[in-house]
């Protein structure tokens, strides 16, 4: 089994025909607490000192160095430095590691940069060490301040590669552009240690600023997949693998309530005092608090021209298949509804690019993608969503016009639940979905009824129910095919909930089911919306 990683693959290895990653936790587990009871008592050089594995020492150093951490591990013959001490002369750290572990240092690896650290890199160079490791942005950061290194004298691995064999099996993790723009972490398996650079932050503040942390998120939940006993973050507290799940839910709240904001139309200033992160989120309260800067740094990453492709346009007409995905308003938080189209795009292979920026809806942002999916009104309230405040209509002529042409010129359209309500009243827009918002019913269960068994949009679909809204649109039946059909209990209440047709040379699809939870991924409506998909990419 294996698992990957910025589109790298780190397999399990075996060892006299044993697989590490298999090795029993129990044991690992056993053995760290007799470490616990026999540890090495703190030297005054490094107060702050454990060994959590057999040879594996880590390190911490005080707020005034952000609270860094580092350590070291023992091999047969010598010792591998990971990362560099903060506020210590390294010489003295050598000296320290040498009484510690009776074997002398050979290797550094680093897990990230800080500002001076080519300084001392030059030092270690020049104290035996043999090999400094480091991802290409780390390297970047060392060469680019320092006029007496070069790319030369460093090891630089741009994909997770097995340093040290043997009995400590050591893997390199390079994390470029996560994190930090040079990242990394280590990964010792037959230990049940990571240390986790900076994409480990248990404690101080998570500073935000340089990093991608839509990629950071995605990187530690490949981290936690190794099962780590021990985790070492680059700053903080060291524990067990709930070091990474807490900065998991950090992120991932964080960037959903930022972008619930955005998709109100609201400026970063007004989200931030919204902004409440659970306690059971935080470690060192209320330092770890998220602030300002933080809430900036993401609304940045999620708005054009950033979003929505991460600031990097994909190139026209290349092999993958993208989508342009526009959710969340007022009435539809999005973190349900980017998890459950998600699993669509999963299961079809697109490639997605999510984004609650109405401006990243454009003429374009469209030329790069085959098929643009929306389910968002089109209300932004700017103003906030206090009593008597007002929304305005976000959709403009121009973004208009540019649906209406990536239809007709042959793009695909996925239409989604109340994607019709409130845009530009009998514009091009809505003629072109062929239908039109006039209300709904309560939050309660109705029935969805298939009307064309025979449709490819509906093989494999039964009639289900379903707890969302019942919309009720008025659709044009002269052009477009409804094959889906919702019914409320007391049969007061039938409206289409689906249809096709193919304007120009491209097709649409509108699906009504989609405002919670339970609709976005119910079975049969999981299934809908992957056939949807499938026939609008004429697959």
């Amino acid at each position: 089994m294996g698992f990957n990683i910025m589109g790298f693959n780190i397999m399990g290895f075996n060892i006299m025909g044993f697989n590490i990653m298999a090795i029993s936790r129990l044991n690992r587990l056993i053995f760290a607490s007799l470490l616990a009871l026999s540890n090495l008592a703190a030297s005054s050089l490094l107060p702050h000192h454990q060994q959590v594995a057999p040879g594996v020492h880590v390190t911490g150093f005080a707020a005034a160095f952000d609270s860094a951490n580092c350590g070291w591990i023992e091999l047969r013959d010598s010792v591998l430095l990971v990362d560099l001490p903060r506020g210590v002369a390294f010489d003295d750290y050598l000296a320290e590691v040498r009484k510690v572990s009776g074997k002398a240092a050979q290797r550094l690896v680093l897990t990230r940069y800080q500002a001076g650290d080519e300084t001392v890199i030059e030092a270690v160079l020049r104290s035996g060490i043999n090999e400094v490791v480091v991802t290409r942005g780390i390297a970047e950061d060392l060469v680019m301040r320092s006029s007496h290194l070069s790319p030369a004298q460093l090891r630089i691995y741009t994909q997770p590669t097995r340093m040290v064999d043997g009995a400590v099996p050591v893997d390199y993790i390079p994390l470029d552009g996560t994190a930090a723009p040079g990242a990394a972490a280590l990964h010792l398996p037959s230990q049940g240690v990571i240390f986790a650079g900076p994409a480990g932050v248990n404690g101080p503040r998570a500073v935000l600023e340089r990093s991608n942390s839509a990629r950071w998120v995605d990187v530690i939940r490949h981290l936690e997949t190794l099962n780590p006993d021990h985790v070492v973050p680059g700053f903080g507290s060291w524990g067990d693998g709930h070091v990474l799940a807490r900065l998991r839910w950090y992120l991932v709240e964080l960037r959903r309530q930022v972008s619930y904001g955005l998709a109100l139309g609201l400026e970063p200033e007004t989200i931030f005092p919204t902004v409440h992160v659970p306690a059971e989120y935080a470690v060192w309260i209320p330092y770890d608090n998220p602030q300002l800067d933080d809430v900036k740094h993401i609304y940045r990453e999620m708005t054009a021209p950033a979003a929505p492709f991460d600031g990097q346009r994909p190139r026209r007409g290349d092999s993958e298949i993208r989508a342009l995905v526009l959710i969340a308003d007022r009435y539809h938080e999005p973190e349900h509804i980017e998890a459950g189209l998600r699993k669509v795009f999963e299961a079809t292979g697109i490639t997605p690019h999510f984004t609650f920026d109405t401006r990243a809806l454009s003429a374009e942002n469209l030329s790069r993608v085959k098929l643009l999916v929306i389910l968002k009104d089109g209300m932004l309230w700017p103003d906030g969503v206090e009593q008597g405040k007002k929304y305005k209509i976000w959709m403009t002529p121009e973004q208009e016009k540019a649906v209406v042409d990536f239809v007709e010129q042959g793009g695909s359209f996925l239409n989604l639940h109340n994607s019709m309500g409130l845009y530009p009243e009998n514009g091009p827009y809505l003629k072109l979905v062929g239908g039109r918002y006039i209300g709904h019913g309560p939050l309660e269960r109705f029935r969805v009824i298939v009307t064309d068994a025979e449709h490819p949009i509906t093989e494999g679909v039964e009639d289900f129910s379903v707890a969302d809204e019942q919309h009720t649109p008025p659709v044009d039946e002269a052009n477009a095919h409804v094959f889906l059909r919702s019914r409320s209990d007391d049969g007061k209440r039938e409206a289409a909930a689906g249809w096709a047709y193919e304007p120009g040379k491209g097709r649409l699809v509108h699906l009504a089911p989609g405002h919670t939870r339970e609709a976005m991924e119910h079975p049969m409506f999981q299934r809908l919306m992957r056939n949807a998909i499938d026939w609008l990419i004429e697959r």
